[in-house]
């Protein structure tokens, strides 16, 4: 029996040892992903403010990429986006809770997944296009101008009518969100709030038209958007990481505290065996 305890703390020590050193790993990147949606942010900021100059001086512009009926596309894409690894706690089951529900209230017509969620929505009948197999750690700008290029194509030839995105928005370390943002077409209140920075400033003229000006920032737009989305998911996976580690370091702790106390009552209650037998011959002994 103690040596059935022994190889079961040895056992449980290295899992901890091993969780510990995933907490630090994924800590390590926390850093670095920070940094990347700190970089990020000014280039999509800076396009998102040229596309609402554009709305705002030219209310009456007509372009495929802009919707101000706000129906409801017929044909819709969604790109989803998950973890590529494990031992994240519950963080891809909640995407793809949430996915599972977004998309049975909102069907759509074709889905790309990213990470670990294909299998099972592939298994659960959504129309995900198993050919396209990036990864997602860590976020390149590559991917997102590929996701971008893909997107728009797949829209200006006909086959949709809108794109949506399904990813986990960081907040903060104890708060994030799964959301379904609409990617294509752009709406004009989603730069409501930018437009306020220009009701001050004179008339901007557009050259060489703005139809033409907003062809050529769709596709940055569309690209910073989804890189953003991207390192979004990325920080939440890995502080997902670091809480499931913690929590698994914190009940390794307690379980070996438990499995050393049963080890110590067993060795002493087989000590004092061996003293009572020692005890018992002698006194025969002397009988």
């Amino acid at each position: 029996m103690n040596k059935d305890i022994l190889h079961r703390i040895k056992s449980v020590r290295q899992t901890v040892q091993i969780s510990n050193a995933q907490k630090l790993v994924a800590a390590s990147h926390i850093g670095k992903a920070r940094r990347l949606l700190a970089d990020a942010k000014p280039y999509h900021d800076n396009v998102s403010r040229s596309i609402a100059n554009v709305l705002y001086y030219c209310p009456e512009l007509e372009s495929p990429y802009i919707d101000k009926t706000e129906h409801s596309p017929k044909k819709t894409g969604v790109l989803v986006l998950s973890a590529n690894k494990g031992l994240a706690g519950g963080f891809n089951s909640n995407i793809v809770r949430f996915a599972e529900e977004s998309l049975t209230e909102k069907p759509a017509e074709y889905i790309i997944v990213m990470g670990r969620a294909d299998p099972y929505m592939i298994k659960k009948g959504f129309p995900v296009d198993t050919e396209y197999d990036q990864p997602l750690e860590p976020p390149k700008m590559f991917t997102a101008r590929e996701l971008a290029e893909k997107v728009v194509s797949m829209l200006e030839s006909g086959k949709l009518e809108a794109f949506d995105i399904i990813h986990t928005k960081y907040r903060s370390s104890i708060k994030m969100e799964v959301v379904r943002r609409r990617l294509y077409p752009l709406r004009p209140v989603q730069f409501t709030e930018i437009f306020t920075s220009y009701t001050g400033a004179a008339a901007c003229i557009f050259e060489p038209s703005p139809e033409t000006v907003m062809s050529a920032m769709m596709l940055k737009y569309l690209k910073g958007y989804i890189y953003g989305c991207l390192v979004h998911t990325w920080i939440c996976e890995l502080t997902s990481r670091v809480t499931a580690m913690d929590n698994a370091i914190r009940n390794g702790n307690e379980m070996l505290e438990a499995l050393t106390l049963t080890y110590n009552r067993a060795r002493q209650a087989a000590i004092t065996q061996e003293i009572t037998e020692i005890v018992a011959g002698a006194a025969a002994m002397n009988e």
